[in-house]
Parts: C-alpha cells; sequence; structure tokens
C-alpha cells in the first residue's frame, strides 16, 4: 500500500552554520560588560561611600576637638580647681598689643601644661611651642577613631593675606577699622585650626575647623547684682541680667522681682493679664513668660492657642493681650491716638515713648508713633541668671501662706516677656558663678584715676553761695536722714578731688575730666551709718552712738564719709569714688536729679575720651540714686549714662537711659555689716517705681506716671581699669570655616 505521506529529505545551508555560538558570544561579552560595569560602579559606590564616611567622621573629629579646645582654654583662663588652674585676671580693662602679647604667652604656658597631661598615654607625644605658636598633636577621639591635632597661632599671621575675599565679610568688615592687610588682626586675635584624620596612615581623609579666637575681657550683662533687682513698670532691658541674691526665705526675698509694662491701663486688659499668669504657672516650660506655639506641653488644655497670638509671631505673650486691647483698627499697629485718645494720660504716653524709642535709633520704625513689629518689643530681651533655687523662691517669698502651705509660684513676682537670643536659655535657676560673677571691693582699684584728680577743690569751688538742709534720699516719701548742705552753682571743675565730709549740693555745675570723691575706707564699724544720724529739726536720732574709724571714735561720721547731690550737672568725663571696705548706704552716697549730662568732647584729649567712655561712674560700695522720686513726666527731670557703671546698690527713677553695663558690687546678708536683722531684701537694686509695700522702703507709687527706663547692653566698650576679673578667650563663631589638609 503505498504510504499516505511522502517524506522529503532537508537540505542545510552552510551559511548558517555557527551564529547561535555567534549569539551566545555575544550575550556573553555583553553580560560579562554589564557584570564589570556593575562591579565597577558597586566598588566605586563602596570607595564613594567610605570617602564619604571618613570625611564625615574627621569633620565630626575636628569639631570635636574644637569643642575641646574651647573647653581647655576655658579652664585656662577662668580657672578650674579640679584642673588645677586659677585663671588669668588682670586689672586693665583695654588689651592692647603689648598686654595681648604677654596675656597669650602666660595662656599658652598654663594651657600647654593643661594639655600634657592628656597626652601621657601618647608616649611622649606631648603639645610643644613652635616660633611663638602652640602646636598640640594628634588625639585619638577614642579606640580606633579618628585623631584630631590643633594650632593655636596669634594673629597677624605670616604671609596672611588680609585683603583676601574672605575678609571682605562680616565679621572682619564690620571690625574698626576693617581688617586688611593695612589693619590686620591684631594679637588679641587667636586663630585656632583643628585637622582630624580618618583612615589608614598613608590614606587618609583629613578635613579642618578653624575659628579666630579674641583675647577680652567682659562682664557680658546688661544688669549684673549681688543684691535683689526690682523692675518695676515701663522698664525695658537688652542684654543679659544676673541676680546672686539668695535669702528668698525672707518677705519680698524675691532675687528678681519684675513687673510687666502693660497693667494699670485698662482693667479688662489687667482681667486678662491674670488669667494668662495663671496659665504660664501651669504651663510655661522655659520660663520666658511666653508660650511657645509649637510647643504642645505649653498650649496644652488652651483651646485654639493660636487665636491669642494677636502679632503672630508663634508665641502668646503679654504684648498680644495689649495689641488685641488697643489696635482698634486691627493693623498691627497701636498709634498714639489709639493708646491715649484723649491725650492726658501721662504714663500711656511715657509707655509709648519707651517701646517707640527703644534701640537703635537708627533702626526702621523709630520714633514713628506707632508701636509694632518693628519695636521688637520685649520686657528683658536677652537670658536671665539666677542663682537662687526655684523651690526656694516658691516655699519663702514667693509663698503668700508662708512656709507650711502649698507652693506659690515666682510668675506672680515676675512678669514681663523674656526673649533670648538664638540658642539662649531663657532663665536659668540655680547658675553657678561662673554664670554670675561676682566683684567685692577689693576687686576695684581706683588709683589710677585718683591719681588724675591732682586739682584742689577748695580753690577750685571758692566760697558756697549758700546751705540747704536736704532729706536722703533726696524727695523720698519715707527719708531716713537729713543733711545740711554747702551749696556750689555754676562752676566748672576741671580733674578735682572733692574731699571726704564735702556732703555739697552742685547745681547746675560742670566737670571736665575725673571728678574724684573720697571717702574713708575704714568703714566697718556698726555704727558708721548712724553716728550723727539727725532729724529734719537738726536733733540726733540716735543720740550716743558714736563709731570708730581708723583708731579714733567720731561722734558724727559724715566727716570722714562724702553724701552729695549733683542737679542739673554736666560730666566731660567720668565720676570716681574711692572704694570703701563696708556699704554704709546713708553715709557714701552719690544723688543725681535734674538733666544730668554726660558728654566726652574737647578740651578732653582723643586718649582721655576713650579713657573716659568705658565708665562714666565708677562708685564701688557707694549708694547711688538717679532720677526723681516725684516727677517722672518732667522732660528735664532726665539722666543719660554710657558704659560700665559700678555701684554698691543702684537706684534708678524717672526717665534714664542707659548705654552699657550696670554692675552692683553690696551683697546683703542678713545680720550682717549694714544689714540689722533679716533685712537684706530691704537693700536692692531699683529700677522704676513700686511701693513700699513691695519692698522699697523709700518710695511709694507717683501720681504723675511711671518714667521711661531703658537699659542696653554694648558689648563693644571696653571696661574701665581696676576691675579685677578674668579674661576670655572668646571664639568668634562667624569665623568659622572648614576645609582640608
Amino acid at each position: 500500500m503505498m504510504a499516505r505521506y511522502k517524506t522529503f529529505p532537508t537540505h542545510t545551508n552552510n551559511r548558517d552554520r555557527g551564529a547561535a555560538a555567534v549569539l551566545a558570544m555575544m550575550f556573553l561579552v555583553i553580560f560579562s560588560s554589564l557584570a564589570a560595569a556593575m562591579a565597577i560602579v558597586s566598588q566605586g559606590n563602596l570607595t564613594t561611600a567610605d570617602s564619604s564616611l571618613k570625611i564625615n567622621r574627621s569633620l565630626a573629629a575636628a569639631e570635636t576637638g574644637m569643642r575641646f579646645m574651647i573647653y581647655r582654654l576655658n579652664q585656662v583662663t577662668q580657672g578650674d580647681a579640679t584642673a588645677g588652674t586659677a585663671g588669668i585676671k588682670i586689672r586693665e580693662g583695654e588689651i592692647d598689643a603689648a598686654l595681648a602679647d604677654t596675656l597669650w604667652i602666660d595662656t599658652r604656658t598654663q594651657l600647654l601644661n593643661l594639655l600634657a597631661n592628656d597626652f601621657q598615654y601618647q608616649q611622649g607625644n606631648t603639645p610643644y611651642v613652635d616660633s611663638g605658636d602652640l602646636i598640640v598633636p594628634e588625639i585619638p577621639v577614642g579606640p580606633g577613631q579618628p585623631q584630631f591635632s590643633a594650632t593655636f597661632k596669634p594673629h597677624p599671621l605670616a604671609n596672611e593675606d588680609y585683603d583676601d575675599a574672605i575678609y571682605q565679610r562680616p565679621p572682619y568688615s564690620n571690625m574698626d577699622p576693617p581688617v586688611t592687610n593695612a589693619d590686620p588682626l591684631g594679637p588679641d586675635w587667636i586663630r585656632v585650626t583643628v585637622i582630624a584624620g580618618d583612615g589608614p596612615v598613608g590614606s587618609r581623609i583629613f578635613r579642618s575647623v578653624t575659628i579666630d579666637f579674641q583675647i577680652e575681657k567682659k562682664i557680658r550683662f546688661a544688669l549684673l547684682s549681688k543684691s535683689r533687682i526690682m523692675i518695676g513698670r515701663n522698664v525695658m532691658i537688652e542684654g543679659p541680667i544676673g541676680s546672686a541674691f539668695l535669702e528668698t526665705n525672707l518677705a519680698n526675698g524675691h532675687p528678681i522681682q519684675m513687673e510687666g509694662d502693660f497693667r494699670g491701663l485698662d482693667p479688662a486688659l489687667d482681667t486678662e493679664l491674670d488669667l494668662f499668669r495663671n496659665t504660664l504657672v501651669s504651663n510655661d516650660a522655659d520660663g520666658d513668660n511666653r508660650i511657645n506655639l509649637a510647643n504642645a506641653s505649653e498650649t496644652a488644655l488652651i483651646v485654639d492657642p493660636a487665636q491669642y497670638d494677636y502679632n503672630q509671631d508663634g508665641y502668646i505673650d503679654g504684648y498680644d493681650f495689649f495689641m488685641a486691647n488697643f489696635d482698634s483698627n486691627a493693623d498691627l499697629k497701636i498709634s498714639v491716638v489709639e493708646l491715649d485718645p484723649t491725650s492726658t494720660d501721662v504714663n500711656r504716653q511715657q509707655l509709648m515713648k519707651l517701646i517707640d524709642t527703644f534701640g537703635n535709633p537708627n533702626r526702621q520704625g523709630y520714633n514713628d508713633g506707632f508701636i509694632d513689629e518693628y519695636d521688637r518689643y520685649a520686657k528683658i530681651r536677652g537670658e536671665v541668671y539666677i542663682t537662687a533655687d526655684k523651690q526656694g523662691w516658691e516655699d519663702g517669698a514667693a509663698d503668700p501662706d508662708g512656709p507650711g502651705g502649698a507652693d506659690g509660684a515666682y510668675q506672680d513676682y515676675f512678669q514681663g516677656a523674656i526673649v533670648p537670643g538664638f540658642g539662649e536659655t531663657a532663665l536659668t535657676f540655680d547658675a553657678d558663678t561662673d554664670a554670675v560673677h561676682e566683684f567685692s571691693p577689693s576687686d576695684f582699684n581706683v588709683a589710677s584715676f585718683r591719681a588724675m584728680a591732682s586739682n584742689d577743690f577748695a580753690s577750685q569751688a571758692g566760697t558756697p553761695t549758700g546751705t540747704v538742709t536736704e532729706q536722703v534720699p533726696f524727695g523720698a516719701a519715707h527719708p531716713y536722714e537729713y543733711y545740711d548742705r554747702d551749696v556750689y552753682e555754676n562752676i566748672t571743675f576741671d580733674n578735682v578731688l572733692i574731699p571726704k565730709g564735702t556732703n555739697a549740693l552742685f547745681r547746675n555745675c560742670t566737670f571736665v575730666g575725673v571728678t574724684y570723691v573720697d571717702t574713708d575706707t575704714d568703714n566697718i564699724d556698726s555704727n558708721f551709718n548712724y553716728a550723727g544720724m539727725q532729724e529734719a529739726d537738726g536733733t540726733l536720732k540716735h543720740p550716743g552712738r558714736t563709731a570708730f574709724v581708723q583708731g579714733v571714735e567720731i561722734a558724727d561720721t559724715k566727716t570722714v564719709a562724702n553724701n552729695i547731690r549733683f542737679d542739673d550737672c554736666t560730666f566731660n568725663g567720668s565720676i570716681v569714688t574711692q572704694s570703701p571696705n563696708e556699704y554704709p548706704h546713708v553715709r557714701n552716697k552719690l544723688t543725681f536729679t535734674g538733666t544730668t549730662r554726660f558728654i566726652l568732647e574737647s578740651p578732653l584729649s582723643s586718649a582721655e575720651i576713650k579713657l573716659f567712655r568705658r565708665s562714666t561712674l565708677l562708685a564701688p560700695h557707694f549708694s547711688v540714686e538717679m532720677g526723681t522720686f516725684i516727677a517722672p513726666e518732667d522732660s528735664q527731670e532726665t539722666v543719660e549714662l554710657s558704659g560700665t557703671i559700678v555701684t554698691g546698690l543702684l537706684d534708678m527713677r524717672g526717665q534714664v537711659k542707659i548705654v552699657g553695663t550696670l554692675l552692683t558690687t553690696f551683697n546683703p546678708v542678713s545680720n550682717t555689716g549694714p544689714v540689722l536683722g533679716d533685712t537684706s531684701p530691704q537693700f536692692n537694686t531699683t529700677l522704676g517705681y513700686f511701693s513700699s509695700a513691695d519692698g522699697d522702703l523709700e518710695s511709694e507709687l507717683p501720681a504723675n506716671g511711671l518714667g521711661v527706663i531703658q537699659i542696653r547692653y554694648d558689648p563693644s566698650l571696653p571696661l574701665p581699669d581696676g576691675i579685677l576679673g578674668n579674661i576670655d578667650i572668646t571664639p568668634s563663631l562667624a569665623t568659622y570655616r572648614e576645609g582640608g589638609l
């Protein structure tokens, strides 16, 4: 049977032979290339990642090294008992080139000794000095970790181009004069460079960090007091403040008693401020007297907290309630008419002036007739340091029921917004002495100023124009002494020494150069304040009380002290006093009333102007009264001061403006010196007006306004000579630079 299907032989095309092998080889080449590329990329990624890790580790190690060097510098300059360093103290206020060289050598020597202990395990790899530079060899951050080294080089640097672009930007361009090759950084500047490397020897990756440090001596406070501080209404402060007062267990023993500026303007506003204060007691976590809308714990239980942030700055404070109350057209501004529509409320007018004219006169919005965001209102713009502890305050002076009951709230006596700078802490309790520096009378040496006051008082003063009996303090509601004063009017004094026992009234006088007020330093007798104290009619308050001074019994200590009032006087220079051992505030007192002008101009030389600018008033352990008890609205009752102002205690009332630092030296301790019994809170530094019920036993609230008191810290002003204090070697963080090896 014939096959149904027929098969045919197949034919092979020779041209197709080997095609599969070629394709296979091509794919093999492609895949091999891809694999090699992927391996290269992977290896590159690993190398890049390793390099990036080493760069980051090196940079972190360099920054760690810089922080370590800053820590060691602070130990040397400020002193640290645990490290065996005593600190570096000087009496000079301004550091010139010669002094800077000496201070750097001293610092370098002590730093060398201190750092040597950190290298004992390095088998002789210790720091050393090379051509005046301090070289710190490598220090490992930890076992198997990157190592850092450091160099300290004083300026001006050899071969440094101070005309380079790096010096054309702040902070160098803002210096006086700006940094150039013609005016390079001087020897009071030290360049610290820290280099760190990670990786095996021969293939390390390095990063460096460089910062310029300045050798300086500063009291970095707008106000620093060893007594309790009273800050009233219509007072604004720019700069840190600190109180070292500790006896918070006593009545009115508030280390800082502060009143908000917006109370007493409107009853409805007062009610809102009271409710807000209660919220602060429970919710304010950082002590800035504000509610931070970004902090859930601070806004807890507040329904729609954003509604209360009237100026939309992210915080709720008393200013928001003030704005909401008076901003009638809701334009986020308060005009003079909105605040005082009848033009009759003196205190509202003074509040407008306080806020609208605070700060740099060149700023936008200065004195434009509006209170708005340009004025950047804050009761205190800076940090607050209190050496007392919060619990002790709330168990004691802040507790209305006294010890044993429920705790009080310090916010009842501490009101007003505190706005610290970036990274700063608004309020610090239990502040240590490194934060709140303390000065005693022995820390002041005014001999150089006394030497300048070489002219005879009697020959310049002539015959008094009359005599007057005055209460002390002048104009106080509760005076504690009366003085019979000689009156000198319309006289120009030049570099004059006012002898002890003068106790005069100077009216419309001009003082050029140094005005040196003398007193006896041996005033520790407990009766020094009371011997010779009199009533208004001249009868003795404490008959029979005498005091021993320099071993001699004296019936009237007015003769060996100085209680002086300056009224409408001009000072073209500085007022300086002897530094007594004790603080008898009745006997040693300076009072400034009327319009007090401090100017620095011809006939003073440029060197004298530079010297006196450091301090217009240097009166350690003297009581100083500035302003008026009775006329805070009088445009003629004004006082303006600048520089570092040193007093025993200070009372400022009325219209006072200060650019500089206020430093008070008296530390009131109960039953010690002039403090009789448990009355230390009565010895206070007072800014503004308080009633006697608040603990200010000299005054009551005036009926015609609360004045205007503005204090601004000026870090550019050098300290006066004579104050014994530590130097700082401070990093200028704006000079921070990163680099490689």
